[in-house]
Parts: structure tokens; C-alpha cells; sequence
């Protein structure tokens, strides 16, 4: 999981550490040796991998993370891997009524670029970690963490009663 802020970072690295999911934070363009080093990453897994990210609706941005996708697959070219921009998108800035600016003409990316820039600040804190919580759970088994977790307070129950110490979940 990837976020293009430290501060977006700070409002879901609580949900990244509850599934120890790794969060980075990418600050515009990488560099070819950071890119590389994904790559290594990846190819070494051995698992299909996702990378979501969460980032400004701005010619940057938006080109920031293509740059990204396309020197990571680089370097990982037999790999499967995914990448998914889940904030900002066109269709939150519509649905959750996103505040809008002018996009710089200055910016030599913004020809072609279409409709407002949005800041991913722009997006309600609890909406960031919702995004965040869905897209690490569609990569989870709820019902087998479930039962994990109950067979896991049982026997931590027997334990406790086996040392002669109560134990509340």
C-alpha cells in the first residue's frame, strides 16, 4: 500500500498494522533504483502481488503513479502484479461530493488531463480507511480468520485455566 502523503500515511498505517500490510509513502516521481528494488521485491515473493495506492487527482499525481506501475513492471516483467489506484478517483470526486481546484496549466502533464484536480486530503479520513480496509479483504478468507480466532481464544482460555489465571477476551 502506497500513499502519495506522509499525512494520508498517518491516517491509515493503523489499518496496514492490523493485517501487516507494508505502507510506504511515495513523494511524486521514484527513482529508477526504488522501482528496482520493488521489482526485486515482487519477483522474489513469488506471489501474485497488488499495489494500491492512495494519491492526488492531479496531473502529477495521476502521472506520478503510471511512472511508477510502468518502471516497477520494468523490472519485474514474468510477475504477476497488479496495481489499483483505490483514492482519488473520477467517480469519489463525483460521489463524495470532493472539493475541487484548477488544475495548473503550467504543469507541463496537465494536457489531456480532464476535470479539477482534488487533493486525496480531500477525502474524509474514516472514507481512507474503509478504502484501505476493502482493499486488504478482498485477499482475506474472513471465515477461516474467524475460526482462527476463535480456536486461538479457546486454547488461550485452556492456557490461562491450565496456569490457574482467568482470562476475557
Amino acid at each position: 500500500m502506497f500513499t502519495e502523503k506522509d499525512a494520508i500515511s498517518g491516517v491509515v498505517s493503523g489499518v496496514t498494522a492490523q493485517w501487516d500490510v507494508p505502507l510506504g509513502v511515495l513523494r511524486g516521481y521514484c527513482s529508477e533504483t526504488f522501482a528496482y528494488d520493488m521489482g526485486a521485491a515482487i519477483r522474489a515473493s513469488g506471489k501474485p502481488t497488488y499495489v494500491y495506492q492512495l494519491g492526488d487527482h492531479d496531473p502529477s499525481g495521476v502521472g506520478a503513479w503510471t511512472d511508477f506501475q510502468t518502471k516497477v513492471r520494468r523490472f519485474a516483467p514474468d510477475t504477476e502484479v497488479t496495481f489499483e489506484r483505490i483514492a482519488v478517483t473520477s467517480e469519489q470526486i463525483v460521489d463524495l461530493e470532493l472539493p475541487t481546484r484548477p488544475t495548473k496549466t503550467t504543469d507541463t502533464r496537465s494536457k489531456g488531463f480532464t476535470g479539477g484536480s482534488v487533493e486525496v486530503d480531500a477525502v474524509p479520513a474514516p472514507v481512507l480507511r474503509e478504502l484501505v480496509t476493502a482493499a486488504i479483504e478482498r485477499h482475506v478468507d474472513l471465515d477461516a480468520l474467524d475460526r482462527t480466532r476463535v480456536y486461538e481464544d479457546n486454547e488461550r482460555e485452556l492456557l490461562f485455566s491450565l496456569a490457574g489465571r482467568g482470562w476475557s477476551a
